[in-house]
């Protein structure tokens, strides 16, 4: 393990308002610094300040640039994962270069269908017959994760919405739509989670981006992997409504789109009170979750009964209830997130309490 030196220097006051301090010799020789040069002094999350030559903050900001081989056993699938891994590790230029000289036509649509579908602000740069570069055109101030977050919140409740309304009206085209609409949630859920490993590693990006903390990416990595679960749940109601060929009676459609209403208020309030630091309103949706918990206990109740098993296919009820489980486990992704915003604020809770004299 290296060791790291650590020396005490003096703060000395110069003219009328100016504070300096010398820096070491060594150092200074190390990083081939001379009278004159300039330095970037940054401020970082814990107050610590960080020094950094304009050589090395070229460095950084330069781009990154990684060649990867493509084997010609190389399946669809296989080299979709490996650009996703590569793209969520913060490279701004991608090669996939042919190892025997030729890229195979299934390979490259592969290629050209996850740049489309999955990756936000990437194009195709050069398409050769031995090497495809994907260029990251997206910089980061351009979307900062909060809003990344918003909108994907926004599709996946969106998508819910939709769902319900498709099921009740038999609307096989606008369950479709949901099915598609999962695809732009994973988008931003890559994007999202690129930001974060990037700045785990970058405290001058972990603050372009809009965070406070490096502990925030853990909250944050974790609501993302919620959102992108509730739009999935949304598209497996869509795939059993246009599987299940029998309309839902009324009085059944009636308790779910209840229900469904009151699993989307909770999640609203989970996303509302991480993005706004709120502890107090996420403290509040553990108590929302577990009535809609209830509802839904109600509704399988009145599945089960005599009267709904006479009159309603078996089918039906059995498709219904596997959407409630979806439906439940979108209260429980709602639940996380409060649980993450709780998490990330309660040390600002805890300094409030403590400066007011809350004594325990």
């Amino acid at each position: 393990m290296e060791n790291t030196h650590s020396d005490v220097r003096k703060i000395q006051f110069t003219g009328r308002s100016t504070y300096i301090l010398s820096l070491p010799k060594k150092w200074i020789e190390e990083m081939k610094l001379k009278a004159g040069d300039h330095v970037s002094i940054s401020r970082t999350s814990n107050n610590s300040l960080s020094i950094t030559t304009e050589q090395e903050k070229r460095l950084q900001d330069s781009i990154n640039e990684v060649t990867t081989l493509v084997l010609i056993d190389d399946g669809p699938n296989t080299l979709k994962r490996k650009i996703v891994s590569i793209y969520l590790s913060g490279y701004n230029y991608i090669n996939l270069k042919s190892k025997t000289g030729r890229i195979q036509p299934i390979q490259r649509e592969a290629v050209r269908e996850i740049v489309r579908r999955s990756l936000i602000g990437t194009e195709i740069i050069a398409d050769s017959s031995d090497i495809i570069t994907i260029q990251v055109l997206l910089t980061l101030p351009e979307l900062s994760v909060n809003t990344a977050v918003r909108r994907m919140f926004l599709i996946a409740s969106s998508m819910h919405r939709d769902v319900i309304t498709a099921l009740k009206e038999k609307n096989y085209e606008m369950a479709n739509g949901v099915v598609k609409s999962d695809d732009e949630v994973d988008r931003f859920s890559l994007y999202i989670l690129r930001n974060l490993v990037m700045a785990t590693n970058n405290e001058r990006i972990l603050q372009e981006i809009g965070l406070k903390h490096p502990s925030d990416c853990l909250s944050y990595r974790a609501t993302v992997k919620s959102i992108e679960r509730v739009a999935d749940h949304a598209t497996r109601i869509a795939i059993k409504s246009m599987d299940n060929p029998d309309p839902v009676p009324v009085s059944i459609m009636e308790k779910l789109e209840r229900l469904s209403n009151s699993s989307l208020e909770v999640l609203t309030s989970s996303v509302e009170a991480f993005l706004r630091r709120d502890y107090y309103l996420a403290d509040k949706i553990a108590d929302k979750s577990e009535n809609v918990l209830s509802l839904e206990k109600e509704l399988v109740r009145f599945l089960d009964s005599e009267e709904n098993k006479i009159a309603n296919a078996q089918n039906t009820n059995a498709s219904i209830k596997l959407m409630l489980e979806d439906i439940r486990r979108t209260v429980e992704h709602a639940s996380d997130i409060a649980e993450s915003a709780m998490n990330q604020t309660v040390g600002e809770i805890v300094k409030i309490e403590k400066r007011l004299g809350v004594t325990f």
